[in-house]
């Protein structure tokens, strides 16, 4: 007999929005008023940095819950055509339309002739004394390959989207995950070696090795381009779900969770102190440590059906279903529209709440009309023989379905 589906556990899902609107506001509140200094005045001022972090952990996790029951070829065709679609279409969405706000706002004029106005040079100096940076067409190609790590500090191409350094981190983890997942030599303990490994070996590599501020940028380039700055996240979540399963003992588990912090205080903020570009330490390290004692509860308790929140769970569980888009289109184009607000005269307690729900209508549009046709389209099964298994849990950062 077929099994039924396991139902959707609201923890989960409370976990993914929460990260999530922790990445939002951060970026909105804080990030944008360092990036441009007019887009100030909110009511609050999110300077913890924490969100994308959990929900890379939740990747994680959801990796081993979904991996072990599929062919890892399709399982992975299966990320890939969830997670890259979206991705491209938001690359185009926000290069075009920041072309065209950076060139307003900056006071030029627009290059004449649609491809000058795609990726032509505006003639003239600003007029504004706080000009925007111009997205070239390099910076456009950058964006669509996933490899604006690797000229960023040549200052060769850059960002079009701050938030889009994990997508290449994700899809190089599940890469890895798929390539490790069928070997005969997984045994457990190589296993809790390889995922100690992940944590330590990174930070060796960035202190003793090369230490902060001495390493070249081409050493830099290929650390982060590499994503190693960030293997603690996959090897905590991965840990987490073996405690889950009962094959990690819940002392070792607290030693990963110990370790996974002190690599998160020590990769985001190696110099000790918070610089001035950076979030706050303190509340950074302090609300990842809380998260991730609460992904360990939801992994392994039971699920968070309280009174309060089973009211609330519809919202939650579509505003987790919808995660993913909502981080793709969130930064950006938050601050090009934060900035045409702020020049429509709208203060600031206003602003926020009207830019935190043009992005969640932006994420559904994305979700909508982009990543679930998408992702349906091309894992379409040609073979209705070879049954397609469903998985759980979704697995990237977003955490949409």
């Amino acid at each position: 007999m077929p099994t039924s589906p396991t139902p959707r556990r609201i923890s989960w899902d409370l976990l993914r929005v929460v990260a999530v609107l922790a990445v939002i506001l951060g970026h909105v509140t804080h990030q944008g008023a360092l990036l441009h200094p007019e887009l100030t005045g909110y009511p609050v001022r999110v300077t913890a940095q924490f969100g994308a972090a959990i929900l890379l952990v939740i990747s994680a996790y959801f990796v081993c819950a979904s991996l072990r029951k599929g062919n890892p070829r399709r399982w992975l065709w299966n990320r890939v055509a969830r997670l890259v679609p979206a991705y491209l279409v938001a690359v185009l969405l926000t290069y075009v339309v920041t072309r065209w706000a950076a060139i307003s706002f900056s006071g030029l004029p627009y290059p004449p002739g649609v491809t000058g106005f795609l990726f032509g040079v505006p003639q003239g100096p600003p007029s504004n004394p706080s000009p925007w940076y111009i997205p070239t067409w390099l910076d456009l190609l950058a964006n669509l390959g996933m490899v604006q790590e690797w000229g960023i500090r040549s200052e060769t191409f850059y960002y079009l989207d701050g938030s889009y350094w994990t997508l290449p981190v994700q899809l190089l983890a599940f890469t890895g995950a798929a390539l490790l997942w069928p070997r005969s030599w997984r045994t457990h303990r190589l296993t809790v070696a390889l995922l100690w490994s992940l944590i330590l070996v990174p930070l060796a590599l960035r202190f003793p090795v090369f230490a902060p501020g001495t390493a070249s940028p081409v050493v830099e380039t290929f650390y982060y381009g590499l994503g190693l700055h960030r293997l603690h996240v996959f090897a905590i979540g991965v840990a987490i779900w073996l405690w889950a399963q009962r094959r990690l003992k819940t002392w070792h588990i607290a030693l990963f969770v110990t370790a996974a912090v002190a690599a998160q205080d020590l990769q985001v903020f190696p110099f000790h102190v918070a610089l001035p570009q950076d979030a706050q330490r303190w509340p950074s390290t302090i609300g990842f440590a809380v998260l991730l004692l609460l992904v360990c509860l939801a992994a392994r308790g039971p699920d968070w059906r309280f009174p309060g929140l089973a009211r609330i769970a519809p919202a939650v569980t579509w505003l987790a279903g919808i995660s993913y888009g909502l981080y793709l289109v969130h930064q950006e184009l938050g601050y090009v529209l934060a900035r045409a607000l702020l020049d429509l005269g709208l203060p600031g307690w206003l602003r926020l709440p009207v830019v935190v729900g043009a992005a969640v209508l932006a994420g559904w549009a994305v979700t909508a009309g982009v990543e679930r046709p998408a992702h349906r389209w091309l894992t379409r099964r040609r073979k209705p023989e070879e049954p397609q298994v469903k998985d759980a849990e979704p697995v990237f950062v977003g955490g949409g379905s």
